[in-house]
């Protein structure tokens, strides 16, 4: 059974996940612009400076897996746009009455549980109208957010020397309000199962109960349904599930460690912070590339998605490594995050790829799982590379441990089998 025709409108759907990545990422990037900020007004460590700058994008990811229940309750329009307002809501309020390390954790904790839903929806509805070019549609969506990174961190730095860290976090929030507006683009659509779209006025399975149902059977009910969205069964009966979800946390390690880092990185080096945020952008010039060749590989059936997962993991290892070599140059250190940027650009979207290969009804709930251990892998890279900073005091230590880390990831995915996805829309319609 496929997904339901849905016209020339899927390429707005398409744009507007595109408009998602540029923010989301461009502010994931930016975030690194703010360590050195925190640790001298709040006179705290590195290691908790990274710490809370990751919690705008990782303690909210648990939300991730009620996320199939929160769509039959409001529908994809509502939740995305309550999700966009209380991630800018958060960021603005943050930047407005923080006064200290507790209030700014607080604020940026409540920020994480939008941007996860907002996320999690996201990649939910470009699957609904891609069912068959997933792989491809995913990598082109996701070149916004290469270009977040090229854009907004320097931006964020100008904005700092400005206006101090509150007006440009505080700037960062209204410029966050504009997920609302990308959200009013999608249309108001309710789900009937975990993906699949129900058009307006089609009755749904959210109806009022009949009167003679006691209030104890109706949450029963509705907590078997939560149950069954949150599909805990899978990491016992889906081969390589719980594998994925190891590569998940793991790449979440890596991805917000090496992101958050670079730009602190460059002036640890002493490249001054102009210099050091451009960094940001040769890593998204990377980035962009990774992203759109993935997709392209995958769909044309060049190579299967795990080899090339494998490849791209053993291959950001080595530059990992290479990172301490390259630090006497800003034009080595540069050239390393373009080559950085553009195998997380191969590597992130084919997390997604990976996690939908599964059978049909369960795709949106393996996603959900997916956010929600590549968060506590955020909240965790955040956490130990700014511990072994303030240990070593030596970022090249740090990045030979994601080095590790990033040859680890590759040895798991070589364990997983082949992926079955994404489905073509006439086998689909023969089962």
């Amino acid at each position: 059974m496929g997904a339901p025709a849905v016209g020339p409108w899927r390429w707005v759907i398409l744009l507007v996940r595109t408009a998602v990545c540029f923010l989301s990422f461009g502010i994931i990037k930016s975030m690194g612009v703010f360590i050195d900020e925190f640790v001298e007004y709040f006179e705290c460590s590195t290691l908790a400076a990274g710490l809370v700058v990751s919690l705008p994008f990782t303690i909210g990811m648990v939300t991730g897996i009620f996320t199939g229940v929160l769509l039959r309750i409001m529908g994809t329009k509502l939740l995305m746009i309550f999700s966009g307002a209380v991630f800018s809501v958060s960021l603005i309020i943050a930047a407005v009455v923080s006064t200290t390390f507790v209030h700014i954790a607080l604020c940026f904790v409540a920020c994480s549980f939008g941007f996860s839903i907002m996320q999690t929806v996201s990649v939910a509805v470009l699957l609904q109208y891609f069912p068959d070019n997933f792989a491809s549609m995913n990598g082109v969506s996701l070149t916004g957010g290469p270009l977040g990174m090229m854009v907004v961190p320097p931006v964020v730095q100008q904005l700092i020397q400005l206006y101090g860290w509150r007006g440009a976090l505080a700037l960062f929030g209204a410029m966050s309000a504009n997920f609302c507006v990308f959200a009013s683009l999608v249309r108001p659509l309710r789900t009937r199962n975990s993906y699949k779209p129900i058009a307006d006025g089609e009755p749904s399975s959210t109806t009022n109960p009949p009167p003679n149902e006691s209030l104890w059977d109706n949450w029963r009910q509705r907590f078997g349904a939560m149950c069954e969205e949150i599909d805990l069964q899978m990491f016992f009966d889906e081969p390589g599930f719980v594998t994925t979800q190891i590569i998940n946390f793991v790449e979440g390690i890596l991805f917000f460690g090496w992101h958050i880092y670079l730009i602190p990185n460059g002036i640890a080096l002493g490249f001054n912070e102009t210099r050091s945020s451009f960094l940001a952008t040769f890593a998204g010039f990377g980035t962009m590339f990774g992203r759109i060749l993935s997709g392209f590989l995958i769909d044309h059936g060049l190579v299967q998605e795990h080899n090339l997962f494998a490849v791209s993991s053993f291959l950001l290892a080595l530059v990992c490594f290479l990172d301490p070599i390259a630090a006497p140059s800003y034009e080595a250190v540069a050239t390393i995050a373009t080559l950085g940027g553009f195998f997380f650009g191969v590597i992130y979207p084919l997390l997604m790829v990976l996690s939908v290969n599964f059978p049909e009804e369960r795709r949106v709930s393996a996603l959900s799982w997916m956010f929600l251990f590549s968060g506590f892998g955020l909240s965790a890279g955040g956490f130990i590379i700014g511990w072994i900073y303030d240990v070593t005091g030596d970022y090249g230590v740090a990045f030979c441990t994601m080095g590790v880390f990033s040859a680890i990831m590759g040895v798991l995915s070589l364990t997983l089998r082949p992926t079955c996805f994404p489905c073509k829309t006439q086998d689909l319609e023969k089962d």
